[in-house]
């Protein structure tokens, strides 16, 4: 979530757009994993609760400094804006030390899930387009035209190969860049029994396409399939070296 927030603040709104936050169910997960509520009252009272036990505070907007200042009735803090949305606040305690409070409103983002909401923010802002992987991250097309140089969280994504969930798609990753994309898993009948293919072609295996048998890499050799068995593959390493296709 740490490099999200840079990439972010350019899309920020302000504090003094007061209405973004004043009587909004903000919570804070604290260090403990409590869940702190506060509702920034119209009058300047601060509302806040922990574990249902509530406490009235104040807080102040300082436009000079873009920051509030909230009591909270054991102490005194000042929170200095750092990327402002509807469903997210992120507020910088003032000083030296890089320590973020992250505030979610409970309507709008009931689940508090702060990074998948920003990381959704970020690519409807950039106009982004992204693919789910496996893994649970998202693997981000960064030249939308081509679509050849990825990331992950904004970071080189490394060599070897990302697997994407819905549609599915295998992408062979080389210094970031997509260099092959398999589309679609098929299944033949071959005199050697069924295998399964992960093409590059919707409709047709081409040269250097995955092939398995029985869940494992299928072993070498030629394979017959189609009308007739006329078509043809020799299978090397689990990849297509060569393609005779007659039907």
């Amino acid at each position: 979530m740490n490099n999200l927030i840079p990439r972010l603040k350019r899309f920020s709104e302000n504090l003094d757009k007061k209405e973004i936050f004043i009587e909004m169910p903000w919570v804070i997960i604290d260090e403990n994993l409590n869940q702190q509520k506060y509702i920034f009252k119209r009058n300047g009272d601060l509302v806040m609760s922990l574990n249902g036990k509530v406490t009235i505070g104040k807080w102040e907007y300082l436009p000079a400094a873009r920051s509030l200042l909230i009591d909270r009735i054991q102490d005194k803090i000042l929170l200095n804006q750092v990327f402002i949305a509807p469903a997210i606040m992120v507020l910088k305690k003032d000083g030296l030390k890089d320590e973020n409070f992250i505030l979610a409103n409970e309507t709008l983002l009931p689940n508090l899930n702060v990074t998948a909401y920003l990381k959704k923010l970020y690519y409807q802002k950039s106009n982004m387009k992204v693919r789910e992987l496996v893994t649970g991250d998202f693997l981000e097309f960064h030249d939308i035209q081509s679509r050849s140089v990825v990331t992950i969280d904004g970071e080189p994504v490394p060599d070897g190969i990302q697997i994407a969930t819905t549609p599915w798609r295998k992408y062979i990753i080389k210094n970031s860049s997509i260099v092959k994309i398999f589309v679609e898993k098929f299944v033949y009948k071959t005199q050697r029994g069924p295998i399964t293919i992960e093409q590059q072609d919707f409709y047709v295996p081409s040269k250097g396409d995955f092939v398995f048998q029985n869940n494992q890499i299928a072993p070498n050799g030629k394979y017959r399939f189609g009308l007739l068995n006329l078509n043809c593959i020799t299978v090397e390493n689990g990849q297509i070296i060569r393609l005779i296709k007659i039907l």
